[in-house]
């Protein structure tokens, strides 16, 4: 049975505990550094990445700002992993696709193992997707050859519904999953064989997602709670622990957003010295600077769907739903997904275009589209959701776009591969996003939660399937 532990109190907020400590003191002395103190700026929190161990984040394999691990730690992501010549097992990706998809295209190329039943949300790290089972205990894969996963090992929780990673610059991997009212369980599986439950963090507020701010120990708990419609915010928070112990975990003092995020999503450019959150907060959805990710702070609050600061939202619930959000390449577009009715409407309408008059409601299980090229001031673009002749064959099943992330491409297109339920899986194009494009689709019928973009392939969790992989071609 996993431990839980309960963390009334608040913290104060410690320095970060780099790892191992001893060998940040060694190496910023002998390359005249200096660690971040207790109270200090960002900036020195930043200055303070050194190789702080043999397996710290080394460079880009492919570009997503949404793994790009913040420079406070350095820790290695799916998209950086170490550049050594020995990786943790399971720590390398699976090889990229021999061609480089030109038109992406969405073909089927393998299926779930025989113990794999079903998945909601998942992550993928490495050649492991780690996935949350929505019902069904929750399993690790091994993609290293994903023309066909092989089954791992089980994690006995059947309440898991998403899951993140930290990979330790020692080696250790962890998975931190959410579930909806029984706390955060946090795992090692550094031996994906043998995943060993070690704690349960316990939010004071539901549990709905989870977000680990990228190459970092920091958890934010993601309650879905909303903050009501009220344009100067309500009463929610954000629950922020720092697992920098893996094994003595600290909660840290909660971030008074307002909101109580849906979903969190993150943003980080160090060569823009640019370190964003993105607050799916029902209601509104917000913009964070998290340039020191244990101390977030407000940039902006756009109200569903319209997107005008100091106002309310214009949808009624339960067509209030800013579920999923976050950034295109540059960060200049916000992208934020309506899953109307938490998933239970029909939703997905035909429907693409710019704003309607005044008092005609808005599409529902669309996907929005802001200009924040200047943050405090979004405007919107337009949205999109599937057309009618893409969801003839779903039935009963719900439609509405869902999760998924970026397609990094050598054209400069704005391209997001993302869940929608009955729809199945999407390849979105919003290169233009006042006239933003379905570019392919594939399984129509199914009950598609999550696409995840993964070194050239796109890895799916089905809660009917279970883990796909598809080819782009």
């Amino acid at each position: 049975m996993m431990e839980s532990t309960k963390f009334m109190g608040r913290a104060a907020r410690p320095l970060p505990r780099l790892w191992p400590l001893a060998a940040l003191l060694l190496l910023s002395a002998c390359n005249g550094g200096r660690a971040a103190e207790a109270g200090g700026t960002a900036a020195t929190a930043r200055a303070a990445l050194v190789d702080v161990g043999p397996f710290v984040a080394g460079p880009e394999l492919w570009r997503d700002p949404r793994l790009a691990p913040h420079p406070a730690f350095g820790f290695a992501t799916a998209s950086h992993p170490p550049a050594v010549a020995e990786l943790p097992p399971f720590w390398a990706p699976p090889p990229r696709p021999a061609t480089a998809a030109s038109d992406f295209g969405l073909e089927f190329l393998a299926g779930s193992p025989s113990e794999v039943r079903k998945s909601g949300g998942l992550e993928v790290f490495g050649s492991l997707a780690i996935l949350s089972g929505f019902g069904d205990e929750g399993t690790i894969v091994d993609i290293s050859n994903p023309a066909e996963p092989r089954f791992l090992g089980a994690v006995l929780n059947n309440r898991l519904r998403g899951a993140e990673t930290i990979a330790y610059p020692d080696g250790r991997l962890l998975a931190v999953f959410a579930t909806e009212s029984d706390g955060l369980p946090v795992v090692d599986i550094t031996d994906p064989r043998r995943p060993k439950p070690l704690y349960t963090l316990q939010p004071q507020q539901d549990q709905h997602n989870v977000g680990v701010v990228p190459g970092t120990p920091i958890v934010y708990n993601a309650g879905s709670l909303g903050g009501g419609n009220q344009p100067g915010g309500g009463n929610g928070y954000t629950e922020i622990w720092d697992l920098s112990d893996p094994d003595n975990p600290v909660q840290l003092e909660s971030f008074l957003n307002g909101w109580g995020c849906h979903d969190i999503s993150f943003w980080i450019d160090a060569a823009q010295d640019k370190y964003r959150a993105i607050c799916a907060g029902v209601e509104f959805t917000q913009l964070w600077d998290i340039a020191d990710p244990r101390q977030p702070e407000m940039i902006v609050n756009l109200p569903v769907h319209h997107g005008i600061p100091g106002t309310i939202s214009t949808a009624v619930s339960p067509a209030i739903f800013s579920h999923f959000a976050g950034l295109n390449s540059d960060g200049t577009i916000l992208y934020v997904g309506d899953e109307t009715g938490g998933g239970a409407a029909p939703g997905c309408v035909a429907h693409v275009g710019l704003p309607p008059a005044a008092g005609v409601s808005f599409p529902s299980g669309a996907m929005f589209f802001y200009d924040v090229s200047s943050e405090t001031q979004p405007l919107l673009q337009g949205w999109i959701a599937p057309a009618s002749h893409l969801t003839v064959n779903r039935g009963s099943l719900s439609c509405t776009v869902h999760f998924g992330r970026l397609i990094p491409n050598d054209a400069g297109r704005d391209l997001m591969a993302i869940g929608a339920y009955g729809a199945g899986t999407l390849v979105l194009d919003f290169t233009n996003p006042t006239l933003p494009s379905i570019v392919s689709q594939y399984a129509d019928a199914t009950d598609t939660w999550e696409a995840i973009y993964h070194n050239g392939w796109i890895i799916t969790g089905d809660l009917s399937k279970g883990l796909e992989v598809l080819a782009l071609n």
